[in-house]
This record gives C-alpha cells, sequence and structure tokens, in this order.
C-alpha cells in the first residue's frame, strides 16, 4: 500500500494567483470563486482592468506575459486565464 500526500499543483498556485490578482483589481473577495465564473459577464471586467490584472499577476508570480500570445479566449473564464498563466509561466 502506497501513501500519497496532498501537495499543491502548479494549477492551484495558478488559479490561486488569478483569484487573488482579480480580488485586487476589482476590490472584490474572489477567493471562493469558481474556474468557470466568466471575467467580463460575470465579473465587469473591462479592457482597462484585463489589462491591469495582467500586470498583478505578472507581479504575484514573477513572470512576464507575451502580448502577442493573449487571445480574447483566455479571458473567459477564470479557468481559462488559470491555463493560460501557466502556459506561459513554463508550469
Amino acid at each position: 500500500m502506497t501513501e500519497t500526500t496532498a501537495v499543491a499543483t502548479p494549477e492551484a498556485k495558478h488559479l490561486d494567483a488569478v483569484r487573488s490578482a482579480l480580488g485586487e483589481v476589482l476590490s472584490k473577495d474572489l477567493s471562493d470563486a469558481t474556474e468557470e465564473v466568466r471575467l467580463f459577464d460575470e465579473l465587469g471586467l473591462d479592457s482597462s482592468s484585463a489589462l491591469e490584472l495582467l500586470i498583478t499577476i505578472e507581479d504575484i508570480l514573477g513572470v512576464q506575459f507575451d502580448a502577442e500570445e493573449l487571445e480574447m479566449t483566455h479571458f473567459e473564464t477564470i479557468g481559462s486565464l488559470a491555463a493560460f498563466v501557466a502556459t506561459e509561466a513554463g508550469a
């Protein structure tokens, strides 16, 4: 019988970073927001707050995003943005 230990996955790290940055940018507590929450439709994100969000995520994770890699589909939901962040961060 093998024993497993719970370890924070890179996906959880990136989800937490996205939630934290969203909370900071939108001045809301989003710590319990699910991956399916829509950024523009449900949270009211707009183009200027989306830019601020990316900068905040970069600061939290210490990474830089390539603007040429960004697509609107990355901003559909918390989960889609976290997946983009994980890919760009090399997770």
